[in-house]
């Protein structure tokens, strides 16, 4: 498991939602109760946190902006141990991952307390947790009313044990992130490639092969289908020839940068989706690059009540092998575009849920209608 888990890398932008650009801060919340002293695969699960940590730190630019809480880590049994160790952009990746490690698990779990702070202090939320709210509090309700409050709020959730009623799965749904459970390791890959890159400044390193003193160059991007001239918004990360991060510009439909002549290369993010492209620039020249998904389709899907009255559902996709691909939060009719094959598609209202098999094709819009119970 500890394998797994720090092998992993953190390279990816999520495509949807847009983040609010004043506020792209990543607050890491690391659950130190006591109960992170359990094993998994003889690992304590502290053990398995850290090295999940480190695995995101390692690959972050040392000023990138990130926050870490810590809660339970202090008093042994105090609803108020909510601790916040750095501040985004307080301390090098370097120096959380030292203060992380320095963590020894002791008290008790004020999740929804502990998300309230981190949300007062960036949009993105890594939530590394063992288990339930032990604090007479309901995360769910908090996170859907942050929500509410902010919608560009996005909780991923790192759990380390599947049960059914999980507080920390519907942390995740009603934020509109992801949950994944510490034994699957393509989930925590889709799980931990979800967080943002942290933006930096760009730069002009001294081995990058430009040349400072000429025009600089510009640089097109844009993301789409092979059969549909129409641009789609995607996140686009690049680095220079030596990979070291430059800049990313998240959730756009098309980008052109200035930026000094020489050999980069691109990474484009498009849901779950990852295409990279090396590409020379040239001084005082545009170079333009789409990035192609392939043929895709249309999907229409609906929700509605036994009178087929309109209800807001929340919508999960995954692909055929089963990974999660994107989701869809409180809408009662969604139409995408997605690349041809087949999804399961996984509507939720309340607590009813169900579950669909569609098959995205060139040739028609796939459609599909989940009907509900009214709620009692």
């Amino acid at each position: 498991m500890k394998k797994y888990l720090t092998t992993l890398l953190i390279t990816s932008l999520l495509a949807f939602p847009t983040l609010a650009a004043a506020n792209d801060n990543l607050i890491i919340v690391l659950d130190a109760s006591n109960s992170m002293w359990g094993k998994i695969n003889d690992k304590h699960k502290i053990e398995l946190a850290r090295s999940s940590l480190a695995t995101l730190l390692d690959k972050q630019p040392e000023n990138a902006s990130i926050g870490l809480i810590a809660y339970g880590n202090q008093r042994k049994s105090d609803c108020h141990d909510i601790n916040v160790l750095a501040k985004p952009g307080e301390n090098t990746p370097s120096d959380l991952l030292k203060q992380a490690t320095d963590i020894m698990p002791l008290g008790r779990s004020p999740i929804s307390a502990a998300i309230q702070q981190a949300a007062s202090m960036g949009n993105t939320i890594l939530l590394i947790s063992d288990g339930q709210e032990s604090c007479d509090a309901d995360p769910c309700a908090t996170v859907k009313e942050l929500k509410a409050k902010n919608s560009a709020l996005r909780i991923q959730v790192l759990g380390f044990r599947d049960d059914q009623d999980s507080q920390l799965k519907c942390i995740a749904t009603n934020s509109g992130g992801s949950f994944a459970i510490a034994s699957d390791t393509p989930a925590v890959t889709n799980l931990l490639n979800s967080l943002p890159a942290q933006e930096v400044t760009a730069n002009t390193p001294a081995d990058n092969k430009t040349n400072t003193a000429s025009a600089p160059a510009t640089l097109q991007l844009t993301v789409g289908a092979s059969n549909d001239p129409e641009n789609l918004p995607a996140s686009f990360l690049l680095y220079d020839t030596e990979d070291r991060h430059i800049t990313n510009f998240t959730a756009q439909t098309q980008v052109s940068h200035s930026i000094p002549a020489g050999t980069y290369r691109v990474d484009a993010l498009w849901g779950e989706i990852k295409h990279t492209q090396t590409l020379t620039l040239t001084s005082g020249k545009t170079t333009s690059y789409r990035f192609d998904l392939g043929p895709m389709g249309k999907l229409s899907l609906q929700a509605q009540d036994a009178q087929q009255k309109p209800v807001d559902a929340n919508f999960t996709f995954y692909s055929a092998n089963g990974n999660y691909f994107s989701d869809r939060l409180l809408k009662s009719q969604i139409k995408e575009k997605l690349p041809i094959g087949s999804y399961r598609i996984k509507a939720s209202v309340g607590e009813q849920s169900q579950e669909a098999t569609v098959e995205i094709t060139t040739t028609a819009e796939t459609s599909h209608t989940f009907t509900f119970k009214a709620a009692h």
